[in-house]
């Protein structure tokens, strides 16, 4: 049989007319070749080739290739928080969903049985009908009149753009899947892809673009614009080919199949996030801010640890009625930016020191973690892990006043009585909370001021953070501040008053235990290890003038030498300790001063601080000095730029939520 006795063309069912497709050349109509096809399957010199028999067997094998798609071909989506890309499930909650959503369309279940499925470690749940993902633990409220709750949109994938294994659409993909399906599950395709000679086999025209098969894994996506239209016949002209100038390819299922054991690991930890001041003008930046530290988290998670850290923010300002916007009627309307923004910040700190509103802030955050715990367990019932609250800001006082029952009504009666060490606390009918504390992280905390505002006075101090929040309560505490935060204060002088002469405890960089690692595992020579030490972080290398005050600062033996933190030698410390001892020099024989302050000290031995020798000779003449059982107060490296330019006593007190330092210090703390 001749090859042009079986070249038919027709167009039926396409939906596209020739024109559109002229510079392919003809569309080869299956339905009309399937008589043909299948009367000439035992001729072996069909088109001139020789080729084997196709029997009602073969065929038979060939209708089992093209099957519907399984539940692990089919990738479930979500939108990132920028809305522009969707990000795939794992593989383990992308099964889930699609169980539940072909359950749902085989009308085996009514819609109102329908389950949400929990998704993304258990933070969100979605619902497959309407195709959102909704916060398990919080709510968006939208500043608006409806006080909508807010959603973030997901996707079911089962045609993808092979460029980028973005999902195509969804409507376009159930009718691309439909007419894939119905075309090509009785024929072999491959062999009619040779027999046609690479002719196109079947497209379908869907809004605004057209899919066209060539074989069964060669599908092409076009854009149907004048734009996209009138390129494409251009570029033919010069002998490109279609799909080379403006296709797109299209893949059936996900690049690779989920799996179950796809998912992530057991929670360990479980982190309570607390804000400060400023969530009434924004209600999602906590969990904005919740959402940058666990990703910073888990980009350092430890490898050598079992289980996950889990944080969830708490919003608890929302939930306030307060004065009901009074505030808002008395301002003036001059001005209002500045207003608006000292009404939504500064003024939870007065509501706060206000006896009106303060109980209601208080029983508004414990209500809001009690709620949530519930509904951890309940979700969660083997959870046996550690649970640790990490607060910020105006958070930390409420917090130690939860945890302490604390009203402040004990001046009422004579406000002129003696301060004593202890304040009293008048909240004991108040219910606390349901669970316990293992660690609390203290960052950019003001609570040390309000503390001594309330009368606390570090007297015959135990040398332990229970003087400030009781251990049954909080096994451990660490006050992590930045250098330059103007709103955090410190802790340990309140317990013990010489450690107001003893300097915080310094937070490793990121990148120098990153180095440590590396120097344990592949150990060096002297040599190396001291040209290793020059090259250090900039963020610690330009901090002479104060790491030789916290070791003159400090008694020998005291924490602030602390051997976890070495004092490393490099070329740019070694200058900058230089400049500043001739300085001091200089200025010393300016003044009268003797001429040894000059003179270069031995590299080994700390400068002591001529404004704080006095201070040490008087703690060094103290033979028993009592000390903390464990450091409280941490001080996190400030940057050089920072050091320099000024400008960290403006973001410092918000810039804790990208800290890289400080993440890698907690999930530290957390697996201690």
């Amino acid at each position: 049989m001749e090859a042009s006795s079986s070249s038919h063309i027709s167009f039926s069912g396409s939906g596209l007319s020739s024109d559109d497709f002229n510079d392919d050349g003809p569309f080869c109509d299956i339905t009309d070749f399937d008589d043909n096809y299948q009367q000439n399957s035992n001729d072996n010199l069909i088109f001139n080739e020789p080729g084997p028999e196709v029997s009602e067997e073969s065929l038979r094998e060939d209708i089992e290739k093209v099957e519907k798609l399984r539940v692990d071909e089919v990738r479930w989506f979500y939108c990132t928080k920028k809305k522009k890309k969707w990000k795939p499930l794992l593989g383990f909650d992308s099964i889930r969903v699609e169980k539940e959503w072909r359950r749902y369309a085989s009308r085996k279940c009514q819609e109102e049985d329908v389950k949400r499925i929990c998704v993304r470690g258990g933070m969100y749940e979605i619902d497959v009908i309407e195709r959102k993902c909704y916060p398990v633990y919080w709510s968006f409220v939208e500043l608006t009149k409806s006080d909508s709750v807010d959603w973030i949109p997901v996707h079911r994938g089962s045609w993808f753009f092979e460029v980028n294994w973005q999902p195509l659409d969804e409507d376009l993909a159930v009718r691309v899947e439909e007419q894939h399906y119905e075309r090509w599950k009785g024929y072999d395709i491959q062999q009619i892809k040779k027999l046609m000679s690479n002719k196109i086999m079947h497209s379908v025209h869907l809004d605004g673009c057209h899919v066209e098969w060539n074989s069964v894994t060669d599908v092409l996506f076009y854009k149907d614009a004048t734009t996209h239209r009138a390129f494409r016949n251009i570029i033919t002209k010069f002998g490109v080919s279609k799909a080379t100038s403006s296709g797109y390819r299209l893949h059936r299922g996900y690049k690779e199949d989920a799996m179950e054991e796809d998912r992530q690991p057991l929670i360990k930890n479980l982190v309570f996030v607390i804000h400060g001041i400023g969530a009434k003008g924004d209600r999602r930046k906590i969990v904005r801010n919740t959402e940058d530290f666990r990703s910073l988290c888990r980009r350092l998670q430890l490898k050598d640890v079992e289980g996950r850290s889990e944080f969830i923010p708490v919003e608890w300002r929302s939930r306030l009625k307060l004065d009901e916007d009074i505030i808002e009627s008395i301002t003036p309307t001059k001005g209002q930016g500045v207003r608006r923004f000292v009404n939504n910040t500064a003024m939870d700190i007065m509501y706060y020191a206000s006896p009106l509103y303060r109980n209601e802030i208080v029983c508004a955050l414990r209500d809001e973690l009690n709620r949530i715990h519930k509904l951890f367990m309940d979700r969660n019932a083997n959870f046996n892990g550690k649970i640790s609250v990490l607060c910020h800001s105006l958070g930390n006082v409420i917090f130690h006043d939860i945890l302490n029952n604390w009203n402040g009504a004990m001046y009422e009666d004579d406000p002129f009585s003696p301060r004593p060490r202890f304040y009293v606390n008048d909240f004991v009918r108040a219910p606390r909370l349901n669970f316990s504390i293992d660690t609390m992280f203290s960052i950019g905390s003001p609570l040390g001021v309000f503390l001594c505002l309330r009368g606390y006075r570090p007297e015959n101090g135990s040398g332990a953070h229970n003087d400030i929040i009781p251990v049954s309560s909080c096994r451990r505490i660490f006050n992590v501040f930045h250098p330059a935060d103007p709103v955090a204060y410190r802790l340990e002088p309140l317990i013990l008053p010489h450690y107001s002469k003893i300097l915080p405890e310094q937070i490793k960089t990121y990148a120098s235990i990153i180095r440590e690692k590396n120097e344990q595992t592949s150990p060096k020579t002297m040599e190396n290890d001291e040209s290793q030490t020059e090259v250090d972080d900039t963020s610690s290398d330009l901090r002479e003038y104060q790491d030789e005050r916290s070791y003159s600062s400090a008694p020998e033996g005291s924490p602030s030498q602390s051997p976890s933190l070495p004092r490393q030698p490099s070329y740019l410390r070694s200058m900058a300790g230089g400049a500043v001892r001739i300085g001091r020099g200089v200025w010393s024989r300016v003044r009268g001063g003797s001429m040894n302050q000059v003179l270069p000290q031995d590299e080994d031995q700390p400068e002591v601080d001529t404004a704080t020798a006095p201070l040490v000779e008087r703690m060094e003449d103290e033979v028993d000095v009592a000390q903390l059982e464990d450091r409280i107060d941490y001080e996190l490296p400030e940057g050089f730029t920072e050091r320099k330019l000024g400008y960290a006593s403006l973001t410092s007190h918000t810039s804790y939520w990208n800290n890289q330092d400080l993440a890698m210090f907690v999930m530290t703390k957390l697996y201690s």
